[in-house]
């Protein structure tokens, strides 16, 4: 008897013709660890960053179990704990992320300035050692998880306790610094980057688990604007210190602490402060990683923009001036395609500044085309009248609102039959909106902020045991305008035939013996074929021009 396997591994998340742009969400990223990660699951930072970042359907996991205020190492080598989180990760499958914040307590809370060079190492490798079951245990319940672990920021104990003199004492995390001995800025620091070393080398040696080491963020980041209030005294201005290690006779600057009105904490971050720490962990981490099966960056040299008067400008800017729309073309390197069937596809950008009013709304224009408008793929003034393959509309996701977020721009069905391997892929974006205001999106000059076309593929494979048919398929010519024929044994009985799209929505359905179908009142796009006849089952793509 004739076994037929089908696999659509990928369905498309954006239909065309849609009445709203509507996005789903995804719970990808499991928070577990200690206050750390309390705060961020509070302060809900990940959602805010990661849609900053243009991925704002994602969503963030947690509970008080496994993000538990004060929490160290050992607590998550319990049962209790592991079986909340190997729950978890087993009940849902979309979680791809685990972001784990544990060992800081650890080390402060065991450490003081007496021990020996030979005791802080031992101490040290305990902990870390600790963390590698944790680590183990995760990726023994779900390997094909991916862990980060957050790691810490620089604390700032003495500013911020001797900032309500005379009441040191009463301050909350008086008595942790008091048993640690009173360490200097420049003890805690070295502490908690030679901790953050060893994680790094064990990371280095990891494909499933990933570290951001920047202890100095705060400092890079904020800035110390007033000068420090205790020794060494002194400021300097946001992004002056260097990372991953900037100041290390220096605390975090007070202002990036968290602040409880009457004091500020000497430990944990402001939710700016945690919005910063995610939002580098977005730039070297989850923007890419959150990517589908594939990502191109724009080729840059091709990029640019293009007014309705005619004037090019390299600069990438959407919208419009005094009433001249700005067209924003880009160029992606699709030749480089790992596949040829692309089941989804979306462009993201982002913003760098913006003149006059915003004109980004929920959907953007956009015209594709397989190779080249004009004659070459360099900007040119007729690009804008040049016949395109596709003229879509694309629903806009992520963030507007600040210089340094991005949008993502979700290519509908019709535009993806001209993703090709063939040769490279040229887009125009335009804003249908008569707001008078430009954005100005980065550029491809820095490979970490350009312009990404993110590919998802989809693969359909068929076993059958009916006879062999046409070399090039079921169906053929494919890819095909309108007309196509089924090339079958001529002793086999057609008993149904079924044309779907990629989220599985039946398009045409046939009961009779046909040999050819008519996909010409179709939209451009991929197909899947279901042929089911008296001798077997088969099923094929098609891609409708």
């Amino acid at each position: 008897m004739m076994r037929v396997l089908f696999v659509a591994c990928v369905l498309l998340t954006t239909l065309s013709a849609r009445s709203q742009c509507t996005e789903p969400s995804h719970n990808k990223v499991l928070l577990v660890g200690d206050s750390w990660a309390f705060f961020m699951g509070v302060d809900q930072t990940i959602d805010e960053v990661l849609a900053r970042w243009g991925h704002s359907g994602y969503r963030y996991l947690t509970n008080l179990e496994i993000a538990e205020n004060g929490a160290e190492t050992d607590d998550f080598l319990e049962p209790d704990k592991q079986a909340e989180i190997a729950d978890r990760l087993l009940s849902d499958p979309e979680i791809t992320v685990v972001h784990l914040s544990i060992g800081g307590n650890d080390v402060l809370g065991d450490w003081h300035v007496s021990f020996s060079e030979a005791r802080t190492d031992s101490l040290e490798q305990a902990v870390f050692q600790r963390l590698q079951q944790v680590v183990n245990f995760i990726l023994g319940v779900r390997p094909d998880v991916h862990i980060l672990w957050s790691g810490y920021m620089y604390p700032n104990f003495e500013e911020v306790i001797e900032d309500i003199a005379p009441l040191q004492t009463i301050h909350p995390f008086y008595g942790t610094w008091e048993d640690m001995g009173f360490p200097s800025f420049i003890q805690l620091n070295t502490l908690l980057n030679d901790f953050s070393a060893i994680v790094q080398a064990y990371t280095d040696t990891m494909e499933r688990v990933s570290f951001v080491n920047a202890t100095a963020l705060m400092q890079h980041t904020f800035g110390q604007g007033e000068p420090l209030g205790v020794a060494p005294g002194g400021s300097y201005p946001p992004e002056e210190a260097p990372l991953p290690f900037g100041h290390v006779d220096y605390p975090s600057p007070m202002a990036s602490m968290r602040d409880y009105g009457l004091t500020r904490d000497c430990f944990h971050l402001s939710p700016a402060g945690y919005r910063d720490m995610l939002d580098l962990h977005a730039r070297k981490f989850y923007h890419k990683f959150l990517m589908d099966d594939q990502y191109l960056l724009s080729s840059g040299s091709n990029d640019g923009t293009i007014t309705g008067g005619g004037t090019i400008s390299p600069t990438l800017h959407l919208g419009s001036t005094e009433g001249e729309a700005h067209a924003l073309v880009l160029t992606f390197p699709t030749s480089t395609m790992t596949s040829a069937w692309v089941g989804g596809a979306s462009i993201f950008l982002r913003r760098d500044a913006l003149a006059g009013e915003d004109p980004i709304g929920s959907t953007v224009d956009v015209k594709v085309k397989s190779g080249a408008f004009g004659t070459t793929f360099a900007l040119e003034a007729e690009d804008l009248t040049d016949a395109p393959d596709a003229s879509v509309t694309a629903c806009r996701f992520g963030s507007t609102g600040s210089n340094g977020d991005w949008i993502r721009i979700d290519l509908p069905l019709e535009a993806l039959p001209y993703l090709r391997q063939t040769g490279d892929t040229q887009f125009i974006l335009s804003i249908p909106s008569a707001a008078d205001g430009s954005v100005t999106y980065h550029d491809a000059s820095d490979p970490e902020l350009a312009p990404v076309l993110n590919l998802r593929f989809t693969d359909i494979i068929t076993t059958t045991d009916q006879v062999p048919v046409h070399p090039n398929g079921t169906a053929f010519p494919n890819p095909t305008t309108g007309l196509i024929d089924l090339a079958l044994p001529a002793e086999a009985m057609v008993l149904e035939v079924q044309v779907l799209d990629l989220t599985g929505r039946l398009l045409l359905h046939h009961t009779d013996d046909v040999r050819a179908l008519d996909l010409s009142t179709l939209p451009t796009g991929q197909y899947v074929l279901h042929i089911r006849t008296n001798t077997g089952k088969t099923s094929q793509r098609v891609v409708k021009w």
